[in-house]
């Protein structure tokens, strides 16, 4: 219980403080209602003997206002007061229910926006799958959640409130309850257990089956074409074998708390009204009212036992959550730079080394980009070239050496005003499931038609649109499946553009290209020559034709080959 308790204290975006002490003034008010129930079953049952304390209490209350305690306005306070928290119970938890909506909301947001503001390492060593399994399931359940912990609270407080009411009332009946309820919770504890421990189970094979899928989805052309998919389908089986597993351990655990508890609260209830009446020779309409106190009592701690059933078993969502949560912001991106970038001379590697752990990628890279010029980068598959365009925007630090952007160092540099002038294409062309235009603007709507339609002449594909069945409205299938790989790829380059950057970066876009196509889209990139200062990787030779400046990676070295030999800027100075 402990734990829920901490979801219902630490959730943000929620007020703990007010739901608590609406509950408490709702109690309160309840205690007045249930406390006058006793004199009115007295004078129903013809009254007679001692009155009781409690008795006392409320004929005291009525006499300091002005009022007599007859039936007639002991009935009216009693249905007053259980309509008035009644009331205030439904405002509470309704504002409970949109709190966790609030809760599940702000996660998510919360989720995005750390794992976009996440070192690119750490983003790279996660799954795509975890992340998407966790804005779409686990951010639902972690609202559940805290909707579960409020209302867990909420029989805490209805609980003492009773359990307060029955000992001034009668303090062996109330006890009575009290153990009843304790022994109650305490034979139930296993399913409770049982119930946390398949709950962690869910969550965990619930997110292991959204990655294993999203790989699946993402090799789904190679598995259908080869049909291949078989192994994978097994391996499937089995994570859904397990999952079920898991779910019907937890139907026994809930149904068993369900079934149980409502049978060993029968027991007790009987034999405490046995004990009293015949034993303790309660006055019937003590007995009355104190037997319906207990039975709340018991049925209270029987509703808080479910209930934190039901909680336990999502709480696992809203920590796995809290965790992915946190570890993203640990690995939070940290960039102190503030001055505002500028290229209109060069970029200058100087003496760059890095690695990813003990594999060293780059040793003492020197190179020079020019100003609205076309550099490119040639060398073989795992020679550097990318990891170079990586450390150029700002994804990587470099262990060693400096980077310049007009004989600024980058790390005095803001970075993020350095990657709005930054147009990139990646060498995977994975489009959106969406429109030509969707994928162009990204969701930005300031970007007119009229950009869009600039941006794909720019890339050659001024032509696509009128050949398209819905102009920029058709849609491109999943992952541009629809289009031809030239068209996904100007389609990419169009999106690079359409901000109308600084500087373009081109990343192996004509790797997965036949020949014809490569010329084409090689002849629109030295179309704009002078437009943009372009870096391009390749390990094709027809990029060589359109080069200003070309360098050979190899082994985590550059060499210039041809070009200009560049000036260097000097080392961290800026020369304007």
């Amino acid at each position: 219980m402990k734990q829920i308790f901490k979801v219902f204290w630490r959730a943000e975006g929620t007020r703990p403080l007010l739901v608590l002490g609406s509950l408490l003034i709702a109690a309160l008010i309840e205690a007045v209602g249930i406390s006058t129930l006793l004199p009115a079953a007295t004078l129903i049952a013809g009254g007679g003997g001692k009155p009781s304390v409690l008795t006392s209490w409320v004929h005291a209350l009525f006499e300091k206002f002005g009022l007599q305690p007859t039936l007639g306005p002991l009935l009216l306070v009693i249905a007053a007061t259980l309509f008035l928290k009644s009331l205030i119970g439904f405002a509470v938890l309704s504002y409970a229910g949109i709190s966790a909506a609030k809760v599940s909301v702000h996660i998510r947001q919360r989720l995005l926006a750390a794992v976009f503001g996440a070192q690119w390492q750490f983003y790279a060593d996660q799954h795509g799958g975890r992340f998407a399994n966790a804005v779409s399931n686990d951010a639902t359940r972690a609202g559940d959640a805290y909707l579960l912990a409020a209302q867990t609270v909420s029989f805490v407080v209805q609980a003492i409130c009773y359990i307060t009411i029955g000992l001034i009332m009668n303090w062996r009946l109330a006890a009575m309850g009290l153990i009843a309820g304790v022994a109650l919770a305490f034979s139930m504890r296993r399913l409770i257990r049982i119930t946390k421990t398949t709950g962690y189970k869910q969550t965990d094979r619930t997110s292991e089956l959204t990655i294993f899928v999203v790989d699946m989805l993402a090799n789904i052309k190679a598995l259908k074409s080869m049909n291949r998919y078989a192994p994978m389908q097994k391996h499937l089986d089995q994570t859904l074998k397990r999952l079920r597993r898991s779910l019907v351990t937890r139907e026994f655990a809930k149904q068993g708390l369900n079934q149980g508890s409502d049978g060993i609260m029968a027991v007790l209830v009987a034999g405490t009204v046995y004990l009293a009446y015949t034993w303790w020779q309660v006055p019937l309409a003590e007995l009355l009212v104190s037997g319906v106190i207990f039975f709340k009592i018991i049925d209270i701690i029987s509703k808080l036992q479910k209930n934190l059933q039901q909680s336990v078993q999502v709480e696992s969502a809203y920590l796995r959550t809290q965790d992915l949560i946190a570890s993203a912001e640990a690995h939070r991106e940290v960039h102190s730079g503030k001055r505002e970038p500028h290229l209109t001379k060069a970029c200058q590697f100087n003496k760059v080394s890095f690695a990813h752990g003990k594999t060293k990628v780059l040793q003492n890279v020197d190179l020079v980009l020019a100003a609205q010029s076309i550099n490119v980068l040639m060398g073989p598959s795992g020679a550097g070239k990318t990891t170079i365009i990586d450390l150029l925007i700002g994804l990587h630090v470099p262990d060693k050496g400096t980077i310049t952007l007009d004989g600024v160092p980058l790390n005095d540099i803001d970075i993020y005003a350095w990657r709005k002038k930054i147009g990139y294409v990646p060498q995977e062309l994975n489009l959106l499931h969406s429109t030509v235009r969707e994928n162009i603007t990204m969701g930005d709507t300031s970007i007119s038609d009229e950009d869009v339609l600039e941006a794909l002449r720019l890339a050659g594909a001024e032509s696509l649109v009128s050949i398209l069945p819905a102009g920029l409205d058709t849609n491109v299938g999943e992952t541009g499946g629809k289009l031809s790989g030239g068209q996904r790829q100007r389609i990419s380059l169009a999106r690079a553009l359409v901000m109308n950057p600084d500087v373009l970066i081109l990343d192996e876009v004509t790797s997965a290209l036949d020949p014809a196509t490569e010329q084409e889209i090689v002849r629109n990139i030295a179309d704009l020559r002078g437009k943009y200062t372009i870096v391009a990787i390749t390990h094709r030779p027809a990029w060589t034709t359109i080069a200003d400046t070309l360098y050979e990676i190899s082994h985590g070295h550059a060499k210039q080959v041809s070009g200009k030999k560049s000036l260097p800027l000097g080392k961290g100075k800026s020369r304007a």
